[in-house]
């Protein structure tokens, strides 16, 4: 029960609250920011808050998991839980959205968000590989190379942007793709997970 439940919680409360945020914040494009961006201004708090309880949620996922799947699937979950939650305690420097229009500096904050950002994205896609092994070989090997083609394809189209070769670029769409790739993953091992572990009695008392 408490993998299904932690596993579905975590990533789809951090997914909606960054779609509310997303198309209520004035001067905001989902297709072109980074969500991690939602974290800036006097309502950042909301997408800060959402880090934290997504992280810690999917870490517990993660924790929960050990004790029925082997291996290091259930590691990778929680590292990517802990990673999430950190890049929620070390908010993003300002970037193409600026609402506060403060200088474009780096700060030692910013750096570290963007340190545990991909973290974050690498060990979701490395647990859905892993698992595939368990939970379904072609959904696995899918999501996981999709959360890091999705993810790279983002920062590149990102950093045309900052350089003005292609602005606006749908950097922020690619991003959401990939956060969407591997948390639905997530929320499919959790499920799996909770199937296998009723079927397991059910095999033992049939072999008995």
């Amino acid at each position: 029960m408490w993998p299904r439940l932690l596993g579905t919680a975590g990533p789809v409360l951090f997914v909606l609250v960054w779609l509310v945020e997303g198309a209520l914040r004035p001067g905001y494009d989902p297709m072109r920011h980074w969500v991690s961006e939602l974290a800036l201004s006097g309502r950042g708090w909301i997408q800060i808050t959402a880090f934290l309880l997504s992280g810690a949620l999917i870490t517990a996922f993660g924790l929960t998991l050990r004790r029925t799947v082997p291996g290091w699937g259930p590691r990778l979950i929680a590292v990517a839980g802990v990673a999430l939650f950190l890049a929620g305690v070390f908010v993003i420097d300002p970037g193409l959205y600026n609402p506060g229009g403060s200088p474009a500096v780096t700060t030692w904050h910013g750096i570290l968000h963007d340190v545990f950002g991909p973290i974050m994205f690498f060990s979701v896609a490395a647990a859905a590989i892993v698992l595939s092994r368990r939970f379904g070989r072609g959904y696995g090997l899918a999501g996981g190379i999709g959360t890091i083609a999705f993810w790279l394809a983002a920062g590149a189209l990102n950093g045309m942007d900052h350089a003005g070769v292609w602005s606006p670029a749908p950097a922020g769409l690619l991003q959401r793709l990939a956060i969407l790739t591997g948390f639905a993953y997530l929320v499919y091992a959790a499920w799996q997970s909770a199937r296998r572990s009723r079927q397991a009695p059910r095999a033992r008392s049939t072999a008995a």
